[in-house]
């Protein structure tokens, strides 16, 4: 019986140990690993707010994991343009290195930013892409294999902020659908040539911002409206449209807050939806270079 047991435990210790052998987990090589970007893989700046708080440098986490770190290991990447020329306003190197001994670690990439170039640049728009190329263990990978979610691309923005948009000064044809006035449905649009005068100092003045109605239409003849009656002067912010302090007869007068109040700079024409506070008249009117 006694030799019994003594066969059995025997081949138990076998068998024990011809499975730990087959493990996989003990022939993995502990020096492999992978680099990456964490998420969010994206980042936005405002080239004022670099230039107002005086920042010269933008740093950008690189992450580092492995078991063992025997020695240095060094990360390359390159800076890939997808808008502008990002040389114009930084400078950065072309690697990252994780000193020897740390096997999780973060270390960041520094972009240096030339803030005289920023400003002499600040309505320029840069995005570019920070991707990682390799490292100088064939162990250690660029993100893993088949699983996007380990980031190797790290995309910068650098926004200029708008120019505001310019409106030639000259004559236009405005067109206008009204949405309220005392005599609708008659006179539900109009037509008219109007003078849009560029006052020079970013503003610009009409004669009749209802596009008809005060200085042409009904109200002429019911109310004594005349040219002068619903004159306005506004100002463009970006590529929208508004004005502050207009009146008509009988109360302030406001860009409609669900309107269209833009610059369409691609063909010089704009779009004004006035809404007037006193009795409800309001309209949307598309003026157009002639």
């Amino acid at each position: 019986m006694k030799n019994i047991l003594k066969s059995l435990t025997l081949l138990l210790l076998v068998v024990t140990f011809s499975c730990s052998n087959n493990d996989s987990r003990f022939s993995d090589n502990p020096e492999s690993g992978w680099v990456q970007f964490d998420s969010p893989a994206d980042a936005t700046y405002f080239n004022e707010a670099i230039i107002a708080e005086g920042i010269t440098s933008i740093e950008v986490p690189v992450s580092f994991t492995a078991p063992v770190n025997k020695s240095d290991l060094v990360v390359s990447y390159d800076v890939v343009n997808v808008n502008g020329n990002a040389s114009e306003v930084i400078s950065t190197g072309n690697s990252v290195t994780f000193a020897a001994n740390t096997n999780t670690a973060l270390n960041p990439l520094t972009l240096n930013i030339d803030l005289d170039a920023l400003g002499a640049n600040i309505f320029t728009n840069y995005e570019f892409d920070i991707v990682l190329t390799g490292t100088n263990r064939s162990t250690v990978n660029v993100g893993v294999d088949g699983d996007e979610s380990f980031a190797t691309s790290y995309r910068v923005s650098m926004s200029a902020p708008c120019q505001n948009a310019t409106i030639a000064g000259g004559m236009y044809s405005v067109y206008t659908e009204y949405g309220f006035h005392d005599f609708l449905p008659d006179y539900s649009t109009a037509t008219i040539d109007m003078e849009v005068v560029d006052n020079g100092d970013g503003t610009y003045f009409v004669t009749d911002l209802s596009g008809g109605l005060y200085s042409q239409g009904p109200y002429v003849a019911a109310y004594g409206t005349d040219d002068t009656a619903f004159d306005a002067v506004f100002f463009t912010v970006c590529d929208n449209i508004t004005w502050e302090n207009q009146n008509d007869p009988w109360g302030t007068a406001v860009p409609q807050a669900d309107g269209v109040n833009m610059v369409d700079t691609t063909n010089g024409t704009f779009t004004i939806s006035w809404f007037c506070n006193g009795y409800g008249e309001n309209g949307v009117s598309v003026y157009t270079p002639l």
